[in-house]
């Protein structure tokens, strides 16, 4: 629906619609008058006409109803409103975080009583013993998220005038870990651990090192999203586990769905030399690129295990499967590929993630540049 100005609006039936606060009910929800128009000029006009000045009292301090209203009270009104916005893999963490961390220590908490104090509280609690087997504290990118919860709760709050005034939090810095990428060498020992009996498993990998792949749309990844003389794929979909919010016995679920942004749907060159491999290994269009005869699927867990003993096989440093996206990233780089094509090809909306996140200058690299410095000068 076309917006245009605050609160203006272009109705389905072509008619323009202008909404003005005008005070608030008993209940200290907002009134609302509404305005239409045929032009959206028109109904600007109705509008300061009665008044361009919206006014709003503010909520009392103590609302009828909601004065009693605890965090997690709030907190289930909230994942109402959330379990339309953002997707199920998404929703699947909101209440995992919530049952796991939040509500344990503040779903009693009075909403109108609960300050910033007691979140820094609650965030330095949850820095020094937060893990579920009591064995330390969670990270502090945890910790973080786990307070951006509470934040969306709180503002979600203050817009339903459950409090009066935003509640402010504090975050815990935040030292992004160094990636791991493998050097050329490493690589050069992993292809070579991979390409030797040769199988579906080490071929995922082999595509990952050479197209960026997440390893959730390697999973999802199905023989029909590749073109027809292998040459090219496409990223439609993202397979993982996710906890299982339903009342069922199983405490996880695999969930396939679209990426999380419309920048990860994106179509991928593939390099000449895996097209003869894919080929051998084609299978029906309709079946899972990593399917074997006896899964129709593999899941993520099960692809970094097989990475791992590749990698364990090639006799170089412990690696997670997602140092085949920065080592595809990284050998982009040193190739000379520019970054606007690499940044659609690992699906990012803007070059700044992609030189922040996954581009890493190699040892190699910056031998090279000392080189260069010496040819300049003649040394």
């Amino acid at each position: 629906m076309p917006k245009t100005g605050r609160n203006i609006y272009k109705r389905n039936d072509g008619r323009w619609e202008g909404r003005l606060a005008k005070g608030r009910n008993d209940d200290g929800k907002i009134v609302y008058v509404s305005v239409y128009g045929k032009t959206c000029t028109e109904v600007k006009k109705r509008i300061a006409a009665l008044g361009n000045t919206e006014h709003v009292p503010p909520a009392s301090a103590v609302m009828p109803g909601k004065n009693n209203f605890t965090f997690s009270d709030v907190v289930s009104q909230w994942l109402s409103v959330a379990s339309l916005e953002v997707k199920q893999s998404t929703f699947a963490i909101y209440t995992s975080t919530l049952n796991l961390h939040i509500l344990p220590s503040l779903g009693e908490r009075k909403m109108q009583t609960l300050t910033a104090v007691d979140i820094s509280r609650f965030a330095s609690e949850k820095l020094e013993n937060g893990r579920i087997d009591g064995k330390g504290g969670l990270s502090a990118k945890t910790v973080r998220d786990t307070l951006s919860i509470i934040k969306s709760v709180a503002d979600f709050a203050y817009k339903e005038s459950i409090i009066c005034n935003r509640l402010a939090i504090a975050y815990p810095k935040h030292q992004q870990r160094v990636m791991r990428v493998l050097s050329r060498q490493e690589q050069s020992s992993l292809e070579a651990v991979l390409t030797s009996n040769l199988d579906i498993h080490k071929l995922g990998i082999l595509l990952c090192l050479y197209t960026g792949l997440r390893v959730g749309e390697i999973c999802a990844l199905r023989w029909q999203d590749l073109s027809a003389d292998f040459d090219t794929l496409s990223v439609r979909q993202t397979l993982q586990r996710v906890k299982n919010i339903n009342n069922n016995e199983k405490k996880t679920r695999i969930l396939v769905d679209t990426p999380k942004t419309i920048c990860s749907l994106r179509d991928i060159p593939i390099p000449k030399f895996l097209s003869a491999h894919l080929r051998s290994f084609s299978r029906n269009s309709k079946a899972y690129f990593l399917c074997t005869d006896d899964v129709d699927f593999t899941e993520p867990r099960t692809m970094q295990n097989h990475f791992e003993r590749s990698v364990k096989a090639a006799n170089i440093v412990a690696a997670n499967f997602h140092t085949t996206r920065h080592t595809f990233a990284t050998r982009c780089i040193e190739a000379g590929v520019d970054i606007k094509s690499l940044s659609e090809m690992l699906g990012h909306s803007s070059v700044n993630i992609t030189l922040n996140r996954y581009v890493h200058s190699s040892f190699e690299q910056k031998r090279e540049g000392m080189n260069k410095l010496e040819q300049y000068f003649g040394m």
